[in-house]
């Protein structure tokens, strides 16, 4: 195990302990480091890039009574950042990691940011309900960690390619290295229950990427 894979067990560890791991979905690349351990995807390698972990709010509300993450990580020795545009948590380890909270943007969310009950700041952003709406609960160390199907990793990733910016050429690698392990059924379910504006955008890229 790496050190940065050591790292990242080590603040799963930490909410797994104080009963936050339940209220969050790991989103971002090491996601797919989990698909890899667990065994949710059969001889697949991930490429992971980055030193960002990713998280997605289940429900802002919860836990009741609030936790206080920020403190938590304080305690155990992390550095805690307010971003000064918009004031979400950024939580430092000294081997680089960078470990960020989000959360669903819904109806018109004007916010661009959302104070939370697990004491973190967390960014808003539009489609990360289908992640939320597309996740399962596996066994990590012993520790029950929610990820994303895989599916629905690949499909949220399609949907917001064009918005990415300089991260477009990064997700579009890490789509076709885990395209050719995806259930193809589960993959057609959840592309149907997107709206006609998200269909077209995984159809457009399976055209534009995956299709010769």
């Amino acid at each position: 195990m790496s050190i940065q894979q050591k790292q990242f067990t080590k603040f799963i560890k930490l909410l797994s302990d104080n009963d936050c791991l339940p209220h969050v979905i790991l989103v971002g690349s090491w996601a797919e480091f989990i698909y890899e351990q667990t065994g949710m995807l059969e001889n697949f390698t991930p490429n992971i890039k980055t030193m960002d972990i990713d998280f997605l709010l289940i429900n802002m509300r919860k836990p009741n009574p609030p936790a206080n993450v920020t403190a938590l990580a304080r305690d155990a020795g992390y550095l805690v950042e307010n971003d000064i545009l918009d004031g979400t948590t950024k939580i430092l380890d000294k081997e680089g990691l960078e470990i960020e909270f989000l959360i669903n943007k819904a109806g018109a969310g004007l916010e661009s940011s959302l104070k939370t009950n697990l004491g973190v700041v967390a960014q808003s952003l539009r489609y990360m309900d289908i992640l939320l709406n597309n996740s399962t609960s596996v066994d990590y160390l012993g520790m029950s960690l929610t990820v994303p199907f895989p599916e629905a990793y690949v499909i949220h990733k399609m949907v917001i390619n064009n918005q990415r910016k300089g991260k477009r050429e990064k997700d579009r690698n890490a789509i076709i290295n885990l395209f050719p392990y995806l259930d193809p059924e589960r993959f057609q379910n959840i592309k149907d229950s997107l709206s006609k504006k998200e269909q077209k955008a995984v159809n457009t890229f399976i055209e534009e990427y995956l299709s010769h």
